[in-house]
């Protein structure tokens, strides 16, 4: 599966985060040469701070407004497929610092789209940007639901979509895909104020677990389903001079509230009981948020794999590994989910 990967050189914005760190070892596991552009992670418990992923996967830590510095460097490893997946990803943090939110997630994506404009090398591109991207009317959302994400985040994300899109449209002229995942999971997750690694810091410290909407339902989607999706759009061998817009996310019993979430986790990982404190939930957010992945499925034959249940399993398995092998048993999870059939 996926041969296709090997020796293909790829270029990933954002690559010490969750989804990019966790990108690259799989990349890495097929065979695809990697060069990452990215700021250090300061939590040093994230997957791209083991000196594993420091020894296999090449990274120019740089700020994303500041390319100037390391644009000779990128543009000498000649990338074939571009990954832009750099931003300010907390909700909290935007309304704490909207300025330097716009700045990283509109900003940012312009000075890379300005230095992709000279790589001719560039075959395909793909934008990773929410599911918050959307005007949420309570309704499940397609690719066509009107944009207009009204918090700092999502209206930057929002912003950052129709920039790529106008970019690609107007200058890059490339094979560019857009991906609106749902809430994603998985083990090596560091951010603050998310769900899964507040339970597991939480269950860690023997302390209660603050929970500001516990009956907020989302779409929850394990990070090797999101990969999956990656690797269906590198792989695909048309290339369309054009822009597509895909949703990822899971099958409709996988969407569900936090109270669901945390009741699965109870009776189906090594955390058997969790203490709850109800917080009040001190910024904007809809409680409902659904979106149909069905444009995907029908185009590209992507669906989600993993059961909510089993990938919270692999999620607290991982959260609960030991940094010295994390990196092993972040390649043991790749494997055993790409050996499904």
């Amino acid at each position: 599966m996926y041969s296709g990967l090997k020796g293909k050189k790829i270029l990933i914005f954002g690559n010490s985060g969750f989804v990019g760190s966790w990108l690259c070892v799989a990349l890495h596991f097929f065979g695809a040469n990697i060069l990452g552009v990215s700021l250090k992670m300061k939590n040093k418990n994230y997957l791209s701070n083991t000196s594993q992923f420091r020894k296999y996967i090449k990274t120019l830590n740089c700020d994303i407004n500041k390319l100037s510095k390391i644009s000779v460097k990128i543009k000498k490893f000649n990338p074939e497929i571009v990954l832009h997946l750099a931003s300010q990803p907390i909700v909290q943090e935007s309304y704490k610092n909207p300025q330097k939110t716009f700045n990283t997630n509109l900003l940012g994506s312009v000075k890379i789209f300005e230095l992709l404009k000279k790589i001719k090398s560039v075959k395909k591109i793909i934008v990773f940007t929410s599911d918050k991207v959307y005007l949420n009317n309570d309704i499940k959302l397609t690719e066509f639901s009107r944009l207009g994400g009204l918090d700092p985040y999502s209206a930057s994300k929002s912003c950052q979509d129709i920039l790529s899109q106008s970019y690609n449209y107007s200058f890059l002229n490339k094979d560019m895909t857009i991906l609106r995942s749902g809430n994603i999971i998985g083990g090596n997750d560091w951010g603050s104020n998310r769900l899964l690694p507040d339970i597991i810091n939480s269950f860690k410290k023997k302390q209660k677990v603050k929970i500001r909407s516990i009956n907020s339902t989302r779409p929850w989607l394990h990070i090797l389903d999101v990969i999956n999706g990656i690797f269906l759009i590198i792989t695909k061998k048309t290339y369309n001079k054009k822009t597509s817009v895909y949703n990822l996310a899971p099958k409709g019993h996988n969407q569900v509230n936090v109270r669901k979430i945390l009741d699965i986790i109870k009776k189906n990982t090594l955390i058997k009981s969790l203490k709850i404190l109800k917080t009040k939930n001190k910024i904007k957010e809809k409680k409902y948020l659904k979106i149909s992945p069905n444009k995907i499925f029908k185009e590209l034959g992507w669906k989600s794999k993993l059961k909510l249940s089993k990938s919270l399993e692999l999620t607290v398995k991982l959260y609960l590994t030991r940094k010295d092998n994390m990196f092993n048993e972040t390649k043991n999870q790749i494997s055993y989910f790409f050996n499904l059939k």
